[in-house]
């Protein structure tokens, strides 16, 4: 009876023992480091930046503001930086410490408020140089103003880029890498907008904000081979805009220019409409605007292809 009562003893303090040394084993420090080391593998593979393809010609709506980031032969561009741009940028993997420069359509707290946070992002993300601005007439203030909301703060600044040349019709040239060029079409009224052009490989991308004219969209268009777009316009179907255009003059100026295709950009409609997306599709197709899609942040138009697409919610548009 004692030898059952031995071995029964023996085989619990056995078992004790193998518990033991697997809590060990499992939450010793080398366990604990390498859980460690795999949580942090995967903190990083959600934040790595997805760097430009040098092959890519495209241009993603990156936040319900002002917002498109344009990628075209291993570069990168802002046009707009909105209210939150820096964080729609970051959510897509898209806020880069090698941002080659942020082009301004207009002066107006729409497209210039999230300039400080992009600063920010970019610092964050590696940045060490000046962030070049590239804007209308009234961008100087605008830039001393945001350094002076970032003067607190050490580390990246932003700096006014200087445009190229004037070259009439064709547009002013505001960056020009020998392969990849923007030209900039500024409005002949008082709408103190410009139309940014992206010429890449003999296909170009004309992006307007929704204060831009017309004829802007069409200037930019003039002379090219291959075009597409990324607008914004106002509507009376849709409040809470107040100084953009109407959408009927902005689908006419494309149907003009003849863009094969175009993403119209809500640019956060009124909160009064419950959802802005489908009242944006509504307008549109009231409009009877054949090739045009309305587009949320995350929607992208694709260049690289013979014929430009549109991709929006998991879908793709030609």
């Amino acid at each position: 009876m004692k030898l059952r009562r031995d071995i029964l003893l023996f085989a619990t303090l056995a078992l004790v023992a193998l518990a033991g040394g697997a809590f060990l084993l499992l939450n010793g420090p080398a366990a604990r480091i390498d859980h460690f080391l795999q949580h942090a593998k995967v903190r990083a593979t959600a934040a790595r930046q997805n760097p430009a393809n040098a092959e890519a010609f495209r241009a993603t709506v990156c936040a319900d503001s002002s917002c498109v980031l344009v990628e075209a032969g291993g570069l990168s561009f802002l046009i707009g930086a909105g209210e939150g741009a820096a964080e729609g940028l970051a959510s897509q993997g898209l806020m880069r410490a090698n941002l080659d420069a942020v082009v301004l359509p207009d002066m107006t707290l729409e497209s210039i408020a999230g300039l400080p946070g992009v600063a920010r992002a970019s610092l964050a993300a590696g940045r060490r140089e000046p962030l070049k601005i590239y804007g209308p007439s009234g961008v100087v203030p605008v830039i001393d103003g945001a350094n002076l909301l970032l003067s607190g703060e050490p580390g990246v600044r932003l700096a006014v880029g200087a445009d190229k040349e004037d070259q009439g019709l064709e547009g002013l040239v505001v960056f020009d890498s020998g392969v990849v060029k923007i030209r900039a079409f500024d409005g002949s009224g008082s709408s103190g907008s410009r139309v940014y052009r992206v010429d890449f490989e003999n296909k170009s991308l004309v992006i307007a904000g929704c204060r831009a004219l017309g004829a802007q969209i069409v200037s930019a268009s003039r002379g090219t081979r291959s075009a597409a777009g990324v607008l914004a316009a106002s509507s009376p179907k849709l409040e809470g805009r107040e100084g953009c255009i109407p959408l009927s003059d902005t689908l006419e100026a494309a149907r003009q220019a003849k863009l094969q295709a175009v993403l119209l950009s809500s640019l956060r409609p009124s909160a009064a409409i419950p959802d802005a997306l489908e009242a944006w599709r509504a307008v549109i197709a009231g409009e009877k605007a054949d090739g045009v899609v309305a587009g949320e942040p995350g929607s992208v138009i694709d260049l690289s292809a013979e014929r430009p697409s549109i991709s929006t919610a998991g879908q793709t548009n030609r």
